[in-house]
C-alpha cells in the first residue's frame, strides 16, 4: 500500500506538508503478508507522564476497543484496523478508510481471537467516518466519551488501538497533547479527506491503529485516531512509528456519521 502525506492546512498559507519521505495517511494497515517481516512494534515510547497508570487505563479501556479485519477482494486481501465501541448492543465506530467496500467486515473483541461479523450502518467518506453494528456479540462495554472542551494542551494521553495488526489485546502508549484545533489533509483512495478540528498528540502510534482511541487520563475517550505523521529517520526494513497521532474529537465524529445517542 503507497503512503500519501498527511498535510497541515494552516492560516491563509495553503497547505504545508509535514511529512518528509514516511507517512501513513490513514493508519491502516498492514496486509498480512507484512506481519511476518515486521516484528511487533517497541522503542521510541514517550515518558509516561506522572500519575498515570497505562497499565490500569489500559485494563479500563481495551474491552471498548476491537480490532477490525476486513477483506478488501475476493482474492483475500486482508486489512487490519481498529473501532471503538460506542453502544452496548454493539455499534462500532471506526475510519472509512479502514472498511472502505469491503467484501467482508468482522470484529475481534477483547483479543480473545473470536472473530464476530459485522455490518456496515453509516458511511461518511468526506470525513472519514463509518459505524459497523457486530453480529451475535457478546455483552460489550460501550466507551466513556468525553469533551475535547475537557482537554488542554500538554495533557497526558494514551493512544490505543491494533498496532501492527498483530491481533492481540489492543496496545496502549503514553503520549501527551500537541494541539486541539489541527486542520489536515490526507489521500484515501484517488481522493483526499479535509478535516479541521483534529486533536494533534505526540504519541508513538503504527500501522492498524486506525480508529483506534485516543484516551485522557480519566479513561474517557476524547478522538478516534485517523491519520499519523512524523519526519524522523527510519532504516528502509525496519518498522518504525509515527509519532504524531492524529485523532477527531469523538463526538464530533459521531455527530458527522449521524449517531447522536450519547
Amino acid at each position: 500500500m503507497s503512503a500519501q502525506s498527511v498535510r497541515h492546512r494552516g492560516g491563509g498559507k495553503g497547505r504545508l506538508q509535514v511529512l518528509s519521505r514516511r507517512a501513513l495517511p490513514l493508519l491502516i494497515a498492514l496486509q498480512v503478508g507484512l506481519l511476518s517481516a515486521a516484528g511487533a512494534p517497541g522503542g521510541g515510547a514517550v515518558p509516561t507522564p506522572a500519575g498515570v497508570s497505562v497499565a490500569r487505563l489500559s485494563r479500563q479501556v481495551q474491552p471498548s476497543v476491537v480490532d477490525t479485519i476486513t477483506f478488501a477482494d475476493p482474492a483475500g486481501t486482508q486489512i487490519l484496523g481498529t473501532g471503538i465501541i460506542v453502544s452496548s448492543s454493539g455499534l462500532v465506530l471506526t475510519d472509512y478508510h479502514v472498511i472502505r467496500d469491503d467484501v467482508f467486515v468482522g470484529v475481534r473483541v477483547g483479543g480473545t481471537g473470536e472473530v464476530h461479523l459485522a455490518t456496515v450502518v453509516l458511511t461518511d467518506p468526506d470525513d472519514d467516518l463509518a459505524l459497523l453494528q457486530i453480529q451475535d456479540a457478546p455483552t460489550l462495554k460501550p466507551a466513556e466519551l468525553a469533551r475535547t472542551s475537557s482537554a488542554a494542551v500538554g495533557d497526558p494521553v494514551l493512544a490505543i488501538g491494533n498496532a501492527m495488526g498483530l491481533g492481540q489485546v489492543p496496545r496502549a502508549v503514553a503520549g501527551r497533547l500537541v494541539a486541539l484545533h489541527r486542520s489536515i489533509s490526507y489521500g484515501v483512495g484517488s481522493g483526499t479527506v479535509d478535516l479541521d478540528g483534529v486533536i494533534e498528540a505526540e504519541a508513538p502510534i503504527f500501522a492498524g491503529d486506525s480508529g483506534g482511541a485516543l484516551v485522557d487520563a480519566t479513561g474517557h475517550v476524547i478522538g478516534l485516531i485517523a491519520a499519523g505523521s512524523d519526519d524522523g529517520p527510519c532504516a528502509p526494513a525496519a518498522v518504525c512509528p509515527l509519532y504524531l497521532a492524529y485523532a477527531i474529537p469523538i463526538h464530533t465524529a459521531l455527530t458527522q456519521i449521524g449517531y447522536t445517542t450519547f
